[in-house]
């Protein structure tokens, strides 16, 4: 039973791990900004979630955008999400 206990702990911790490495955006004036980058291979998209929060997730690149791993604007856009607060 406390092996169950302990795999269940590690399963919580590494899931945890994997969402704090997401991308993420905050809310400013006119809409989102990238807060965290996405990681290596994605781009981060900034969604308007109202009562003025953002948050961000991680898309897979277009051929109409590369992969961008940065806070900038250029990285938000290529997010394809609100880019507004920029």
């Amino acid at each position: 039973m406390s092996k169950a206990v302990v795999f269940a702990c590690l399963l919580m911790i590494l899931g945890f791990a994997l969402v704090a490495e997401a991308c993420d955006c905050d809310y400013h004036s006119g809409g989102c900004t990238i807060s965290r980058p996405a990681a290596a291979g994605n781009n981060c998209k900034c969604i308007y979630k109202g009562a003025w929060t953002c948050r961000g997730i991680e898309v897979g690149c277009s051929s109409g955008w590369p992969c961008e791993q940065s806070t900038s604007r250029s990285a938000c856009l290529a997010g394809g999400g609100d880019c507004g607060g920029y």
